[in-house]
């Protein structure tokens, strides 16, 4: 039944903001993939001295990389709050098990079959998952491990977000501060309890629920993410202090390394949102707003290309410490790209392959008049089935 009693407090999203999503979902989308382009060697890639790629590889990996999924969660929990009054808890959870836990299952599928093949034709079966029901449940959904498509832990542990988001509303409508500080308890000591992979998402999903409810104006969003801005230029500048130091993250104490990675992330937010008002009218903001359609498979797929392009790649070029390898690193999140565009163009037309692989939205066709350029809501691959963060509406 559609809970209507939350229909009230829900604003429409403003246009501005819904532009500043789009570019931000695709550009997060394709920061974050310097994160999975594989080094190829065994020891720890910050544990050398630190020359001018090795700053460049740590910017983009570390930091813009791994910090871009933050504001990702921020948005998908903004826009789960107009899902779940319009859908109501059930509908909501009916929704997200096809637009979120289907494109699990398949892409993880899709990934094991394609290892099974390189097995079969090399002989190495290093990436396989152990042949058990508990090694291959965790392979196709990430029960309690990484699945063979890593990225896609995201989706299972948005999934689980989506499952809390009923009771998270009303602890923000209610006791927002006791509410938050709850969230950052379960951050700080929730990873071995097997409910999220990252425990910390759940507390960036809540402060984009929590910024909804309150419904401040885009004046003071921006304000807000200015602040944060200054943060992150400290934090940036703790980050590659550490660098220089050739001082291990992993090595830290674990409440330290939390603590500076939550900062990190949290500032990065403000900073990435910034970003979108200052393009906004600029060619970057128009082509990311083009590509966006196309980011929840680009999101889906690129590890499966950078695992086995990668590999082809490294015979050329090498791996991380030839003089090459920035040719691997910078080309394959484009060619992503391309093959994401590609093919999803080429399953355009199969609902039920649209369905499996892209949680049933389809694209328009890459030649069209430009009276045809809009494309019908539903239809769009930027909805908040797809990690909430749709073009438009509220």
């Amino acid at each position: 039944m559609k809970n209507n009693t939350l229909q009230p407090a829900i604003a429409r999203v403003p246009p501005e903001l819904s532009e500043r999503v789009r570019i931000a979902r695709f550009l997060c989308i394709f920061l974050m993939m310097f994160v999975h382009v594989q080094a190829g060697i065994a020891e720890n890639v910050y544990d050398r001295d630190a020359g001018v790629f090795d700053i460049v590889y740590f910017v983009f990996s570390r930091l813009l990389g791994l910090s871009s999924v933050s504001l990702l969660s921020v948005v998908s929990g903004y826009f789960i709050v107009s899902s779940l009054a319009k859908a109501g808890a059930w509908r909501l959870s009916l929704s997200k098990l096809r637009t979120l836990v289907v494109p699990l299952v398949a892409w993880n599928l899709l990934m094991l079959a394609l290892l099974a093949v390189y097995g079969l034709l090399t002989g190495k079966w290093q990436d396989m998952p152990e042949l058990s029901v508990m090694g291959l449940a965790d392979a196709i959904l990430a029960l309690v491990n990484w699945p063979v498509d890593v990225p896609l832990w995201f989706l299972r542990d948005l999934f689980v977000c989506c499952l809390l988001s009923p009771l998270l509303y009303a602890g923000l409508k209610r006791l927002p501060v006791v509410t938050i500080l709850a969230l950052v308890v379960f951050m700080v000591f929730g990873d071995g309890w097997f409910i999220m992979q990252r425990p910390q998402l759940l507390l960036f999903f809540g402060l984009g629920m929590w910024l909804r409810i309150a419904n401040p104006e885009m004046h003071t969003i921006d304000r807000v993410a200015r602040l944060l801005a200054v943060g992150l230029a400290v934090m940036i500048a703790v980050f590659l202090t550490i660098r220089f130091q050739r001082i291990l993250l992993s090595e830290m104490d674990e409440t330290l390394r939390l603590a500076l990675d939550t900062l990190l992330r949290v500032t990065m937010a403000g900073g990435f949102w910034l970003f979108t008002g200052a393009i906004r009218h600029s060619m970057l903001a128009s082509l990311c707003m083009r590509m966006e359609p196309y980011a929840f498979f680009l999101f889906c797929s690129h590890a499966i290309l950078f695992n086995f392009g990668g590999m082809a790649f490294r015979r050329f070029f090498g791996n991380y410490g030839s003089d090459l390898f920035p040719v691997t690193f910078f080309s394959l999140p484009v060619i992503a790209v391309f093959c994401a565009v590609a093919g999803l163009q080429t399953i355009r037309g199969s609902r039920v392959l649209l369905f499996l692989f892209n949680a049933g939205h389809g694209v328009p066709p890459l030649r069209q008049s430009p009276q045809k350029d809009r494309v019908p809501e539903r239809s769009r691959t930027g909805s908040p089935d797809q990690m909430a963060l749709r073009r438009g509406k509220g």
